[in-house]
């Protein structure tokens, strides 16, 4: 199954840098709808052939797959996810953060070296995440949000979900013992155990490893749940 979402997800892709809309099967001449209608077949049969899947559920996850996969093409297509946008206003930064679902933000400076490194960790996330929105913004130009947000330290990245801040990173510091990198899984955990990405239908796992995940807290130590309040 996750072969199949995989192909769907880089096929949605591909398209909007290429600017068509088709979904499977750049070369087949059925519809949008008729394609995704045919990986819910394929993908129906799979579950079918799961002993161990519940068939009370099975409607109801078929029904969630779907509902997922029209999301994900319509943020693409429609709002850019798959990419780390780069916001020039700080008001358009605001609006983003404020309306959209989840959104991770990244207070950047482009000539410091941490920051172009956090920027790649985030774009490749931003592949695997379609339903969260991956932006950055110069610190330079957002100066109010800058003053609200107190922030001293760069790279500084921020998740939020439906307006809310859910969880922070100053730094490197709470990623790892290296003041000069990080392994990305661990910033991917994070994001997903404060809900700022989903896990649900989180692609396939990093190359071998795993990283205990770990609770989202702010750098004073407390939960994090305080909104933008702008």
């Amino acid at each position: 199954m996750q072969d199949k979402l995989d192909q769907y997800y880089a096929s949605v892709l591909s398209n909007a840098e290429n600017g068509t809309h088709a979904t499977v099967d750049d070369h087949d001449e059925s519809s949008d709808e008729e394609k995704l209608d045919e990986l819910m077949n394929e993908l129906d049969k799979e579950l079918d052939e799961d002993h161990e899947f519940l068939s009370a559920y099975r409607s109801e996850r078929l029904q969630e797959l779907s509902d997922h996969l029209k999301q994900v093409k319509k943020n693409v297509e429609d709002d850019g996810y798959g990419n780390l946008q780069c916001i020039d206003n700080e008001a358009d930064a605001i609006d983003i953060c404020t309306k959209t679902n989840r959104v991770v933000i990244h207070f950047e400076l482009e000539t410091f070296g941490k920051c172009q490194y956090m920027n790649e960790k985030l774009k490749n996330l931003a592949i695997r995440h379609l339903t969260t929105r991956f932006i950055k913004v110069n610190v330079q130009t957002c100066p109010f949000l800058v003053n609200k947000l107190n922030i001293k330290v760069l790279p500084f990245v921020v998740g939020y979900k439906n307006g809310l801040e859910k969880v922070r990173y100053v730094g490197f510091s709470k990623l790892g013992n290296d003041p000069n990198g990080f392994d990305i899984r661990r910033l991917e955990q994070s994001l997903a155990s404060s809900g700022v990405i989903q896990s649900t239908f989180q692609r396939r796992k990093w190359p071998s490893g795993h990283t205990r995940p770990f609770n989202s807290i702010n750098d004073s130590g407390s939960e994090t749940g305080s909104d933008l309040d702008i």
